[in-house]
């Protein structure tokens, strides 16, 4: 029997599925919401319930983003109508140096650090998969919505920046005009690196010469861009030809970058699946006989998802290399400050620098995140003092290769040898193992180390004596690191070994 079905009622059906679709997804996204608040949390272990938190974190960042901005734009205002009245073509020059630079960095953030594994790598993925959660609501509350977030920030504090300078000359809209090339450029990057990162297996990032390759040409593409601008800042001399003659060519490379961008993201978005993801992931293949324990400890620490960490320091060395090579044109740089005050700051800049990168990194590959590992190890007849020697080996190494950023730095760009600067990061690479093994925090679900108060206060009081090079002579600074870095190694070794050999079990209540 044939029914027959007027257009209306098939165009209200439509229209109903479309608003039930439109719901589903709607609750979805509440869901992954919801357990992602759950996530931080957890972790910070803080004493609030989701809507108090979520409250909480609306409030928290209206507050730091209105007070940030009063605060930039205050000192751009005081700037602009003290010393750099006169100057505000260097002034616009160096913020577009700076708007370049942070656009740059925050696309490689997104494809050497642990954010290309937000999603591919999240420890709940086949939860969300079980509970039939879309993986592109995934990829949007993981991967897209804190990728918006990072470039949002970048296009404010830009426009922060121009608004304050603002002038009505053809050099400011020179500027203004190759900063929004750059952030346009720089943010459809960083969404295709969400995509296609979310779109494929989670693997490490290996030291391949393409990697090197890449970052070495990234570093003198940036000095080149670097030594170009520097010349125009005053008091520095020298002179630059206009920037607005590669104007064009700016706007034609970030144009046509942008589109193809797009292109390949949408082509990402349309692959997104759980099953490519799953079944993709990257198998061991046949390896090698590992001839000695110290390969197996550093190949452990390289093998697993989050261990791409040390990978990433030297990736940041050869770029930064480059980027000194790139503009050996404009240096060395001449400071204001004596020779032993310029020491002075830049240990200082040591310490914050290795602060800044050893904790991410003994987060993925510290004490708490391997040590189990090696208490296996222990229990199968691997002595315990080889374990304790060449963990704190890589992990003294590691802090060291970062120290040495600024020693680098230094040499190259003011031709002033820093060895304190070496000594600092050792420093703090062995406080933070100390500190890690006496406040003990908590795993999370990956694996990895928790967010810990007490840990964080004892690496401060620990790298504290670093502050005696305020008021002691280079030289004698520089003796007193170096027995206070070898002092703080033997003490992770000690440290490290009492942990290693009384560590329990977490089955153990």
């Amino acid at each position: 029997m044939r029914t027959n079905v007027s257009p209306i009622d098939v165009a209200g059906q439509v229209s109903n599925a479309g608003v039930h679709a439109a719901s589903v997804r709607r609750s979805d996204y509440r869901i992954l919401r919801d357990f992602r608040a759950f996530e931080i949390v957890n972790a910070l272990r803080l004493p609030l319930t989701l809507d108090g938190f979520r409250a909480l974190a609306t409030f928290g960042s209206i507050a730091l983003m209105v007070l940030g901005t009063m605060v930039f734009a205050s000192t751009l205002s005081v700037l602009r109508e003290g010393p750099l009245r006169d100057d505000t073509t260097a002034v616009l020059n160096g913020g577009f140096l700076a708007i370049l630079y942070s656009a740059v960095a925050t696309v490689l953030t997104e494809v050497v650090s642990s954010r290309r594994l937000a999603v591919s790598g999240a420890p709940h993925l086949d939860l969300f998969r079980a509970l039939e959660l879309p993986l592109r609501q995934v990829v949007v509350r993981y991967g897209l919505i804190p990728a918006l977030r990072r470039t949002g920030l970048l296009w404010y504090s830009a426009a922060v920046f121009l608004m304050v300078l603002f002038e009505e000359t053809s050099s400011y809209l020179s500027i203004v005009v190759a900063s929004v090339s750059v952030l346009a450029l720089a943010s459809c990057a960083c969404v295709y690196c969400v995509l296609h990162f979310a779109s494929t297996p989670a693997r490490r990032i290996g030291l391949r010469w393409l990697y090197c390759f890449l970052a070495l040409t990234l570093g003198l593409l940036l000095g080149a861009a670097t030594g170009f601008l520097v010349p125009r800042f005053s008091g520095l001399g020298g002179f630059a030809e206009d920037p607005a003659r590669f104007l064009p060519v700016l706007c034609l490379l970030a144009a046509v970058g942008s589109g193809v961008l797009i292109l390949l993201s949408i082509r990402a978005w349309l692959r997104l699946s759980y099953r490519k993801i799953s079944l993709g992931a990257e198998r061991g293949g046949k390896q090698g006989a590992r001839t000695s324990f110290g390969l197996f400890v550093v190949m452990d620490l390289l093998s697993s998802k989050q261990g791409s960490v040390i990978t990433t320091i030297v990736l940041a060395w050869i770029t930064i290399v480059g980027i000194l090579l790139g503009a050996r044109g404009v240096l060395p740089l001449h400071s204001a400050l004596s020779g032993g005050d310029l020491q002075k700051s830049l240990i200082g800049i040591a310490v914050l620098v290795s602060l800044g990168i050893t904790e991410p990194m003994l987060n993925r590959i510290g004490p708490t995140a391997k040590l189990y590992h090696y208490r296996f190890a222990w229990e199968n007849g691997f002595p315990a003092t080889a374990i304790i020697v060449r963990l704190v080996g890589i992990y003294i190494m590691a802090g060291a290769a970062i120290g040495g950023f600024v020693f680098l730095g230094a040499l190259l760009a003011l031709e002033i040898p820093v060895p304190g600067a070496v000594f600092a990061g050792m420093i703090v690479a062995a406080s933070g193992v100390v500190a890690e093994s006496l406040s003990r925090p908590p795993t999370t679900t990956d694996g990895t180390k928790s967010n810990d108060v007490m840990d964080a206060l004892v690496t401060l009081l620990l790298i504290s004596p670093c502050s005696l090079v305020l008021v002691v002579s280079p030289e004698f600074s520089t003796v007193l690191l170096l027995g206070y870095s070898i002092l703080l190694t033997l003490g992770a070794a000690v440290c490290l070994r009492q942990r290693l050999l009384r560590l329990q079990s977490n089955l153990i209540p």
